[in-house]
């Protein structure tokens, strides 16, 4: 693959899975393939380090329809004010955030006409501006648990082009340097045109300074967690645990291999919560913050990791008869009651931030 158009790319020649052998150095832990790439496009375009303050989410979601196959679904929740497009700008709670906290604006531009957004992509390409756009994990080649197999809702940020063959090299959540093919792209237009009705991309623009948490800020989100862990809803909160154990308690009796899709955003939203207690410590440099954090900060990273494990031990069941449903039954149990160990904290917290703002 020879690239003509386009920058950053470290590999001109990465084929196999998909991914060069040398990518550059760049690390994150926001649980949201879209704010990934708007972090990355962050750092590349407007020198911003990192967005520790974005997320310090706590929540759970539940689905399990048919109790079979893609119908199960365990990860983050989010209720109707969390994200939304309002005049085609990134708006609700995040994107409020987004604004308050790094003084950026996304604004989001929509194509259902293929032709369209190719033109777009190599007038953009040219200058050297980078792409975040709408993808099928499907068509992803490294993803090979999706690749041509299911649709998955998903952001690539287009970097670099080669006219003759029509294939990119993009950048994909914690991976740079994936190579697509010219197939896969026209496939991935089709896909998620049929699924969401357009296929966008989201262009980043700095209106205002980086600014450090509030007490306000600080509060919406803890008390945003709060309301989602304990929550009278079905399927979200600590009902979301429960149906989720009992789900899997019955697969482990009949030690059926199994994945439930969705754990992986756990382990990134631990560690950025992690991050995110990190940064409220900075801004409020109190003692008694500190002894409040100490039980999350020592388990978050346990969680992050041990999350992660679970997912991996899951594709291994469905492949080796040495995982069974079992081991991973028992490993889901101890991780949800520390997880729900944690509630206590985040109300102490909350507890704090208020008595912080009466006294100011």
């Amino acid at each position: 693959m020879k690239l003509t158009e386009g920058q950053g790319v470290t590999d001109k020649d990465a084929i196999g899975m998909g991914v060069a052998n040398t990518t550059q150095a760049w690390h994150s832990s926001l649980p949201d393939c879209l704010f990934m790439a708007i972090e990355l496009e962050a750092r590349e375009k407007f020198a911003i380090p990192d967005m520790a303050r974005l997320f310090g989410e706590h929540s759970y979601y539940f689905d399990c329809k048919q109790k079979k196959g893609l119908d199960v679904l365990f990860g983050r929740y989010e209720d109707s004010q969390y994200y939304a497009l309002e005049n085609d700008t990134l708006s609700g709670y995040v994107g409020d955030k987004l604004l308050a906290l790094y003084g950026l604006k996304v604004v989001a531009l929509s194509f259902s006409n293929q032709a369209a957004l190719d033109h777009y992509l190599a007038t953009q390409l040219a200058k050297n501006q980078r792409v975040i756009c709408e993808f099928s994990a499907k068509h992803v080649p490294y993803r090979i648990e999706d690749y041509h197999k299911h649709y998955g809702y998903h952001i690539v940020t287009f970097k670099a082009s080669d006219k003759d063959s029509g294939s990119f090299m993009v950048d994909d959540a914690l991976k740079q340097d994936v190579y697509i093919s010219a197939s896969d792209y026209q496939l991935s237009f089709q896909n998620v045109l049929a699924h969401e009705g357009c296929v966008r991309v989201y262009q980043l623009e700095q209106v205002g300074p980086s600014s450090p948490l509030t007490l306000e800020w600080a509060l919406k989100q803890v008390e945003q967690n709060i309301a989602g862990l304990r929550s009278d809803k079905m399927h979200i909160g600590t009902s979301a645990i429960s149906e989720c154990l009992e789900y899997i308690s019955c697969l482990q009796t009949i030690e059926r291999p199994f994945v439930v899709p969705g754990l992986w955003v756990f382990s990134l939203q631990r560690a950025s919560t992690f991050d995110w207690l990190r940064a409220l410590q900075k801004d409020f440099p109190d003692p008694t913050l500190q002894h409040i954090c100490s039980p999350m900060l020592d388990a978050l990273p346990h969680l992050a990791k041990s999350w992660k494990e679970v997912e991996v031990l899951m594709r291994l069941s469905c492949r080796s008869k040495s995982v069974t449903g079992g081991q991973i039954y028992q490993r889901i149990v101890h991780l949800c009651e520390t997880e729900l160990a944690l509630i206590p904290v985040w109300s102490e917290l909350r507890d704090w931030l208020h008595s912080q703002r009466c006294a100011s």
